[in-house]
């Protein structure tokens, strides 16, 4: 699907009344929320180069991802083009072809095709107010919190039990939101997670680990699919260099719109 036609399919996630009828998009709506991120909280230009350095660098290693050939850094990104100020082009993911399958069946069945399957420990599904400057605080993302508390009650475990996470970093902004309302960081210093690399595969909270949204690609109907599918490969060690050490606990979340749905899911073996 080009962009011509997604861009405006995709807007439909926004409120046509009052965000789509003045020409937002999804794009222009994170590089709003972006703009005012930083201005709160003093990011300065390069604070959210490292959401698509560690992305990329991940990519490499995934015969799947877009972009598995190409070579990022951190002056390419810098230097890459602005989309909508303050959001460059390496802030951003690309929307694409892609499908993904998962086999999912009771614990038994699922011993059919494989003898040590990943279970589904806990999930949880939470809403906001559809748009966004409708919400008590624009810059967090309550449903981010609201469901993974759900799935961590459901899986009864805590987040610092969690190896890694594949989370839905459509736009470098959204990553960083992400951790914080997850708490994993401090509202406002999510992007300082990036900037420390503590998301990369030797960090504290992996994320992005065979290349997210960002550098595997964001076939939208098919990307909460992806990253399901690429945390079995990493629970089962089957991640080639990408992989982790030993680890037991993932957490995935897809978003629906800039924030309105948000769904979580916890996984182990």
């Amino acid at each position: 699907m080009r962009d011509g036609v997604a861009t405006p399919v995709l807007a439909k996630a926004l409120d046509a009344e009052l965000e789509v009828v003045n020409g937002d998009t999804l794009i222009g709506k994170n590089a709003e929320i972006m703009r005012l991120y930083m201005q709160k909280y003093n990011v300065p230009e390069d604070g959210f180069v490292n959401f698509a350095l560690n992305a990329h660098g991940n990519a490499r290693n995934n015969p799947n991802a877009l972009f598995k050939d190409k070579i990022v850094t951190r002056e390419k990104v810098l230097a890459s083009r602005v989309i909508q100020h303050p959001l460059h082009l390496f802030d951003s993911s690309p929307i694409c072809d892609g499908a993904a399958a998962v086999v999912l069946a009771p614990t038994v069945e699922a011993r059919a095709y494989s003898p040590n399957p990943v279970k589904i420990l806990g999930a949880g599904v939470a809403t906001d107010r559809f748009r966004v400057f409708d919400r008590d605080d624009p810059l967090f993302l309550e449903a981010a919190r609201l469901s993974s508390l759900k799935a961590f009650r459901h899986a009864n475990v805590h987040r610092r039990d969690v190896d890694f996470f594949e989370l839905h970093d459509a736009f470098s902004i959204m990553a960083t939101m992400i951790l914080e309302a997850v708490g994993y960081a401090k509202q406002g210093e999510g992007w300082r997670l990036a900037q420390e690399m503590r998301i990369g595969l030797e960090g504290d909270i992996p994320i992005a680990t065979m290349g997210g949204l960002k550098a595997r690609g964001h076939p939208i109907g098919g990307t909460a699919l992806y990253q399901a599918s690429e945390i079995v490969l990493q629970l089962t060690g089957r991640a080639g260099p990408n992989q982790l050490p030993n680890p037991e606990i993932a957490m995935m979340q897809s978003v629906g719109g800039a924030g309105t749905t948000i769904i979580t899911h916890i996984f182990g073996v």
